[in-house]
C-alpha cells in the first residue's frame, strides 16, 4: 500500500502542525510552571510572615491577659477594703 505525493505531503503538514502545537503547548506549561513556583514562593513567604504575626499577636494577648488579671485583682482589694470602710464605718 503505497501513499500518493499529495497524502505524504498531507501527512507531512499534519505531522509539522501536531509538533508546533507540541512546542507551543509545552512553553505554556513551561510558563505556567514559572508562574507557579512564583506564586508557591509568595505563599510561604506571606505564611511565615503571617506566622510570625500570630505569634507576636498570642504574646501580645497574654501581655493583656496578665494585664487584666492585675486590674482585677487590683478592682477587687479595692472593692475589698471599701467594704471593709463601709463597715468600720458603721461600727462608729
Amino acid at each position: 500500500m503505497s501513499m500518493s505525493r499529495d497524502q505524504c505531503e498531507s501527512v507531512a503538514l499534519s505531522v509539522e502542525s501536531l509538533l508546533n502545537d507540541a512546542k507551543r503547548m509545552q512553553m505554556q506549561c513551561r510558563e505556567r510552571s514559572e508562574q507557579l513556583s512564583m506564586a508557591t514562593m509568595q505563599l510561604r513567604v506571606e505564611s511565615a510572615s503571617l506566622r510570625e504575626q500570630c505569634e507576636a499577636t498570642q504574646l501580645d494577648m497574654a501581655r493583656i491577659r496578665r494585664q487584666l488579671d492585675e486590674l482585677l485583682d487590683t478592682k477587687a482589694a479595692f472593692e475589698a477594703r471599701e467594704r471593709q470602710a463601709r463597715k468600720l464605718s458603721r461600727q462608729l
